[in-house]
């Protein structure tokens, strides 16, 4: 029914034993993120080569570079020429691993926004997505509480100023209700479903306000619908477990796995009423 997918770090920092525990969970569709505590695209030749000999005695897929472009400072040009750097290493790696997507972000959180700060923000998204097109490449922009852009209202501003078919979305809905939309599905999901290219999966809550990620499931976002409308139109992409939580063991194996069957038991649910 679903394409289930996993970022590799969020079981473990080790690659091989992150794929080996996700496979035995039916797994297959992997992003590479951090592996053994480095970001996939800091890595020397060395280490990369052994990535994609795991990956590939691992039958795995890999389906997106999880790349931390523009995860910066809006104010620092030289720390946004490193990230254009950094995205020009992503977008060599992508096809080393037969994927065309490499994610982007929109800076670190400006305490005050303003239409200034908006222009600034769009202003060095220009380069990226020329690169992107130049090179063919897909740019997955993740909506994030930490950055810019998080809710659906904020997606919306950034699609109307960059039509370009190289600039999709990985719609985060757990990332927007942490950034402050109510309900990520069905108001957000509805506003930006047709930008969407890919799905990553973390429930999340407010507390006596203090925010806290919870496995799928069991926080506030409505994943049992947001499931149905993706098979409701029709979805054939990955949606990937991200859960960002971790149980009072600290454990990420742990905190993904209860992610992972919390996942599940909502797809049982749908596919029962099939």
């Amino acid at each position: 029914m679903f394409k289930i997918g996993v970022v590799t770090d969020e079981i473990s920092d080790d690659l091989q034993e992150a794929i080996d525990i996700a496979k035995s969970w039916g797994i297959r569709y992997i992003e590479l993120h951090g592996v053994w505590g480095r970001n996939i695209c800091d890595l020397d030749d060395a280490s990369l080569s052994k990535v994609i000999r795991i990956v590939r005695k691992s039958d795995v897929k890999v389906v997106v570079i999880d790349s931390l472009t523009l995860r910066c400072h809006l104010d620092d040009d030289e720390e946004y020429s490193r990230h254009i750097a950094h995205l020009i290493r992503s977008i060599e790696i992508a096809p080393l691993f037969d994927t065309n997507v490499v994610r982007l972000f929109s800076f670190w959180k400006e305490q005050r926004m303003s239409e200034e700060k908006w222009e600034r923000i769009f202003e060095k998204m220009e380069l990226p997505i020329k690169i992107a097109e130049r090179e063919g490449v897909i740019l997955g922009f993740e909506n994030v509480s930490s950055g810019n852009i998080g809710t659906s209202e904020d997606l919306l501003r950034l699609f109307e100023q960059f039509d370009s078919p190289n600039l999709k979305l990985i719609w985060d809905p757990g990332n927007a209700h942490a950034a402050g939309e109510e309900r990520p599905y069905p108001d957000g999901y509805e506003r930006i479903k047709h930008k969407m290219i890919h799905m990553h999966m973390k429930d999340s809550t407010f507390r006596n306000g203090e925010h806290l990620w919870l496995p799928i499931g069991e926080g506030d976002v409505d994943y049992e619908g947001q499931l149905r409308a993706l098979k409701r139109d029709g979805y054939d992409g990955v949606v990937s477990i991200e859960t960002h939580y971790r149980p009072p063991s600290g454990s990420k194996i742990e905190g993904t796995r209860r992610s992972f069957e919390g996942l599940m038991r909502i797809i049982e649910r749908i596919g029962r009423e099939d």
